[in-house]
């Protein structure tokens, strides 16, 4: 089976805008958490859903990676 490698490359831009909607995400809940603290508000909710965030966006980059990878695979005739 071979893959098709103009397919891969979508694939990797669109894990691309993913990351950056995800980079965007954590930036916006990193300043609502400060808002929340300067109001003398309880932020464990928001810390919550920043670390669900952090580990989302890690899930995402080690896929990015792994489309990367198989790009090189395909160029290198491997796959």
């Amino acid at each position: 089976m071979s893959l098709d490698r103009n397919a891969e490359v979508q694939h990797l831009a669109e894990a691309d805008r993913h990351v950056a909607v995800a980079e965007r995400s954590i930036g916006h809940q990193l300043i609502e958490i400060e808002r929340l603290r300067e109001g003398g508000h309880n932020t464990e909710l928001a810390e919550q859903m920043l670390e669900t965030f952090r580990r989302t966006l890690q899930e995402m980059q080690e896929y990015r990676k792994h489309i990367i990878r198989t790009i090189e695979g395909i160029d290198a005739g491997e796959l």
